[in-house]
């Protein structure tokens, strides 16, 4: 404990306190009625297991009251709902949740190792693990530790030289395919065409993961996901439940989906932030740190997105997580003063899947985050090529480079 920061003892401490006594008042209130509490959105791959084996319709359109949770997932995502269908409610219930956590933490930790210089991940780890997105997915039962294993998996694989495995785990986030849709983006923007490839091998890959339910069930996604976007349209979805800049947005000012000012609001966000994030996965800045450029993607695609709510934010906690990492050891720079306070308030407002009113405020303070290290990025680079080695210069690191040697000394 000596050889800890004060400050990062402190963090862990406050964290577990107070995720703790959150902790607790939500399992008393799902004690209180757990056969109404728990009926959440695990529910809805209870239930597509169960059509499977029963041969029934799996993709059903919402109602209110017969389909208050439709499965909105690809096909190849049954084969994760399909255990489900073993276990009773409460049975479904532990298997979601903790299928949920263990996703999380294994992402996370990979994500840590991938890291190859030296620093202390704990209080990172402890601080993203007890944060309310994390708490949340896992009441619930939602698929969002998959998309952290599938970004801690990728970066551990890039960090060993693995990189067209790293596509393939990659492609994983088509689970939730308006998460994907950026990855091909920087993988060819940075010339990661090894990791292209992957991700294209392993797009196929789910592909074919899915021909054992059909190919008709392809029909019934694709209606299911354009019935979500008419509703969110028709303003039906709960904005207050977003934690994208667009979802803030429509929560404190009130207009709607089909406005002008959704449109331009949404591509000054995706502008932005995507730029930023461009920064971070051009080549150089890449070999210089890709813990920040997993980090920064990870942040990006949840906070520019058009719709994405509190239990995806799960990526928002790795994705911060990495950028802290990568400005731990950077030895300086704006995120490196900033980083700690935005991963502090980062914490705070990820509980919105507890307070509602938290979730306006997220995307503003993440997406500040990701601007600080990309900006902190391309000073590094402009730093580095006003900086060229001198023919003569002595190489603190190492010997002198390229050094003059007069032939009679040489003789």
């Amino acid at each position: 404990m000596g050889d800890i920061p004060a400050g990062h003892r402190w963090a862990r401490r406050i964290t577990v306190l107070c995720a703790g006594v959150l902790i607790l008042m939500l399992a008393d209130w799902v004690l209180s009625d757990p056969l109404v509490n728990l009926e959440t959105d695990w529910t809805a791959f209870d239930a597509a297991a169960d059509r499977v084996f029963a041969g029934e319709q799996i993709y059903r359109p919402y109602d209110a009251e017969a389909e208050p949770l439709p499965y909105l997932y690809p096909p190849f995502a049954l084969l994760l709902s399909l255990p489900l269908a073993l276990f009773g409610f409460y049975g479904s219930f532990l298997v979601s949740a903790v299928g949920t956590l263990l996703a999380f933490a294994a992402g996370l930790r990979l994500f840590a190792k991938s890291e190859r210089r030296p620093y202390d991940a704990t209080t990172g780890m402890i601080v993203a693990t007890a944060s309310g997105a994390v708490v949340s997915s896992t009441l619930i039962g939602q698929y969002s530790g998959v998309y952290v294993l599938a970004f801690g998996l990728a970066a551990w694989l890039w960090s060993t030289d693995r990189q067209a495995f790293a596509g393939v785990a990659l492609a994983m986030l088509w689970l939730k395919p308006n998460i994907a849709i950026a990855v091909p983006v920087v993988l060819v923007w940075s010339r990661s065409w090894q990791s292209l490839r992957g991700f294209s091998a392993g797009t196929g890959a789910l592909g074919l993961l899915s021909l054992p339910f059909g190919l008709s069930q392809w029909t019934g996604f694709v209606d299911n996901i354009t019935m979500m976007a008419e509703l969110q349209q028709d303003n039906i979805v709960p904005f207050e439940k977003m934690v994208t800049v667009l979802g803030a947005a429509q929560t404190t000012l009130g207009f709607s989906s089909q406005s002008a000012i959704a449109v331009v609001v949404f591509g000054v966000a995706a502008l932005i932030l995507g730029l930023s994030v461009l920064a971070l996965w051009t080549p150089d800045a890449l070999a210089e740190s890709h813990i920040r450029a997993f980090g920064g993607l990870a942040v990006f695609v949840v906070v520019a997105n058009p719709r994405l709510y509190f239990y995806d934010a799960t990526l928002v906690a790795v994705g911060m997580f990495g950028l802290w990492a990568a400005a731990h050891v950077s030895g300086g720079g704006l995120a490196k003063r900033w980083l700690p306070l935005i991963g502090v308030l980062t914490w705070v407002f990820l509980w919105g899947g507890v307070f509602v009113g938290l979730n306006r405020a997220l995307p503003v303070i993440a997406g500040a985050g990701l601007i600080a290290s990309a900006v902190d990025s391309r000073k590094m680079a402009s730093k580095s090529a006003a900086s060229p080695v001198i023919q003569g210069e002595t190489n603190t690191a190492g010997p002198p480079v390229d050094e003059f040697v007069p032939p009679a000394q040489a003789a």
